[in-house]
């Protein structure tokens, strides 16, 4: 199923942070699945702009959403992670 990329207005970024990191997970699962080297992380709203994360950029990314995802106590998604970070 391909995954849907979050749509986000500048300034509400910030309140956005699950929607954000569930994404950049799903998508680095799907561009090493894919062996794509980057990822589209979201698209700025009105603007047809995509924030992107880069393939050398995917093991400092995970590490924030892993420390994200263990703070609010979503250890299935920490495991996870922790997959993704052995395949890199």
């Amino acid at each position: 199923m391909k995954r849907r990329i979050p749509i986000l207005s500048l300034d509400t970024t910030s309140s956005k942070k699950p929607q954000v990191y569930k994404s950049l997970v799903e998508g680095i699962s799907e561009a090493i699945n894919d062996n794509n080297n980057e990822v589209k992380l979201c698209e700025v709203k009105n603007s047809n702009t995509y924030i992107t994360v880069e393939k050398p950029e995917w093991k400092e990314s995970l590490d924030s959403a892993l420390q994200f995802y263990i703070d609010v106590e979503e250890y299935e998604e920490c495991s996870k992670i922790k997959n993704l970070i052995d395949k890199l």
